[in-house]
């Protein structure tokens, strides 16, 4: 639920850059004695709620005006700005429906107060926004949900309601669990986002410029123009009256300290709210009781959101779901596959995925059957598989077991051993990640030699021929630490005969959480290896003690080629994004192999079959 668009303005999105919640480049802004810039809607207006709280809704008709043979509507719930979403929606316009985009409640420019993102009073204010549209006498009833990111979130969370109109969503990178899948995966805190997450949207909700500019409407109404396109006055409020009295009436905006020190998934922040209260997930029995299709987009190389879009997948096999997971950045606009670091185009260019969201809306409307498949890319390869379970049905599971010589064997070996790894606090996969891309940066991971020479490393045999790694892979450490409160990060990557080593995946592990979790008492299904998270079912740590933690790394598809071993690189921080734990340092891991410690990792492969 990030720019998220998580604070990406979609605008930006289809560019592949961050565009300033400001004036674009080269771009004038509204007064009201000028004229409309690019990105200003066709109409404009206030929505009061059952309560009373106004929401700004923008329309945007197929050829500026209200077509008229009744159209179907495509909803935009977003709280980055109206005007922020128009470039999203004109391939829509373009294919004949009526863009409606809403800013909800207390964000930019509607009112009401915003204690939490995607709160109980803002899903209910689905069923009004979607009945509303369906009503207009330019609307023909049908409503398709869509958007990216926080977007993604709303239109997931709106298939939840009892709402007749809408018929379908195409969430394109959701937080199906935003405690798992972002803020704190294996719980461990996503610091990084969560603080320039969390303070950029509360300056945006306050009519200020969220990149620390001195930009503040309320204090000056000359600025509310320079915050365009976050900030989008409805029609006949060009002196900004209406929009600064939202703003000023906002009360208390929740931020980031809110989450300080939050380590359970059941675990309110002080705003009595926990970050899985606004999960998707946390919706489940009514996604599953309303069946409403989905087409539903991640990427391997985007925080969790590979793993939002298969847990979804998996916990409502009921619902008509279509699931596509690439290779590219947070806004699909950008290509990241690893092997290939020189090559930005992504695959399918946005004018594909786009021309696929329309055309699977269309299919839904007419009343066609919509058949659960995963659709994904195989890292290396260039190439996309269609399975219709995770891994695919011909896979074949395989453990890899730490050995000595820091390898990796088929067998458990005989001899039992340790290693000891002093944690390295300064580790990082870098600024162009997974997790930067959030907020913006495109995911680049360069060779990743440097990096291993600091952490653990164990190697596997060169492979005998091309194999797809496909699956989840789950990690098993008997393992002790010095500190009572140690974080485990686990690397699975590719190494290329020459040296080079690729980024795969990976996976994080706070581990007070390593209790096995029933997955029947779980909120949806986590897939392999499964923990509650809850803080009823903490373990302490106790320092120089052996413990087992066995954990899942995010999903991943990836073709290792003949003559290539895949490593698992094991660190204790990740300096540029994640908190560090072990009481502030320093630590020491102890990693234990052999009979009776059987260290290890498993995955499921296949061959490689060329298309």
């Amino acid at each position: 639920m990030t720019c998220k668009n998580h604070f990406l303005l979609t605008a930006a999105l289809v560019a592949g850059a961050i565009i300033c919640p400001g004036a674009r480049a080269g771009q004038s802004v509204p007064t009201a004695a000028s004229s409309r810039p690019d990105g200003w809607s066709d109409k404009s207006y206030y929505l009061s709620m059952r309560d009373g709280v106004r929401l700004a809704v923008s329309l945007y008709f197929p050829g500026g005006v209200p077509p008229e043979k009744p159209a179907p509507v495509m909803l935009i719930q977003t709280r980055y700005g109206r005007a922020g979403e128009a470039d999203f929606g004109s391939a829509w316009r373009r294919a004949g429906y009526v863009v409606a985009i809403v800013d909800t409640r207390g964000s930019t420019a509607s009112f009401g107060t915003r204690r939490v993102d995607i709160g109980p009073e803002e899903q209910r204010d689905m069923d009004e926004i979607i009945a509303h549209l369906a009503h207009q006498p330019w609307s023909n009833g049908q409503v398709i949900a869509s958007g990216v990111s926080y977007m993604a979130d709303t239109a997931d969370l709106a298939t939840s309601r009892p709402a007749p109109a809408l018929l379908a969503a195409i969430p394109r990178q959701t937080d199906f669990d935003t405690y798992l899948h972002l803020f704190s995966p294996g719980g461990v805190s996503n610091d990084w986002m969560l603080r320039n997450w969390g303070n950029a949207v509360r300056e945006m909700d306050m009519g200020r410029d969220p990149e620390g500019g001195a930009a503040d409407c309320l204090k000056q109404v000359a600025d509310c123009a320079r915050l365009f396109p976050t900030l989008q006055p409805v029609d006949g409020d060009e002196s900004f009256d209406l929009l600064r009295q939202a703003l000023a009436t906002r009360g208390p905006h929740w931020g980031p300290e809110d989450y300080d020190g939050i380590a359970f998934r059941d675990e309110p922040g002080r705003n009595s709210h926990t970050l899985f209260d606004s999960s998707p997930a946390a919706q489940l029995a009514a996604i599953r009781r309303e069946r409403k299709p989905v087409q539903y987009w991640g990427s391997w190389l985007d925080a969790g959101m590979a793993e939002a879009a298969l847990a979804r997948y998996r916990s409502a096999p009921e619902v008509p779901a279509e699931v596509w997971i690439t290779a590219n950045n947070h806004g699909q606009s950008v290509g990241a596959d690893p092997f290939f670091p020189g090559e930005r185009t992504p695959i399918p260019a946005a004018t594909d995925i786009f021309a696929s969201n329309i055309a699977f809306a269309d299919h839904v409307r007419a009343g066609a059957r919509v058949e659960r498949a995963i659709h994904y890319y195989v890292m290396g390869a260039k190439e996309f598989r269609t399975t219709a379970a995770w891994p695919p049905a011909d896979t074949k599971p395989a453990t890899l077991y730490f050995a000595p010589g820091r390898s990796l064997a088929s067998r458990i070996p005989g001899q039992r051993g340790d290693d000891r790894y002093s944690v390295d606090f300064t580790a990082t996969t870098g600024k162009a990640t997974r997790w930067s891309t959030q907020f913006g940066t495109p995911p680049a991971y360069p060779d990743r030699r440097e990096q291993d020479a600091r952490l653990l490393t164990y190697d596997s045999n060169p492979m005998d021929i091309d194999t797809e790694l496909v699956g989840t892979p789950v990690v098993t450490l008997h393992m002790a630490a010095r500190t009572s409160d140690p974080a485990v990060f686990v690397y699975l990557e590719d190494v290329a005969p020459d040296g080079r080593s690729t980024y795969l995946g990976e996976g994080q592990f706070r581990a007070i959480h390593r209790k096995p979790a029933d997955p029947a008492t779980l909120p949806y299904d986590q897939g392999p290896a499964p923990h509650s998270f809850r803080r009823a079912d903490a373990l302490a740590v106790t320092p120089g003690a052996r413990m087992t933690l066995r954990f899942a790394l995010f999903p991943t598809a990836a073709l290792i080629r003949r003559g290539h071993r895949l490593r698992v690189a094991i660190a204790g921080a990740d300096a540029d994004t994640f908190h560090a734990y072990s009481n502030g340092g320093p630590d020491i891991f102890t990693i234990s192999y052999g009979a009776g410690a059987p260290s290890g990792l498993e995955i499921t492969t296949r061959p490689w079959k060329p298309s």
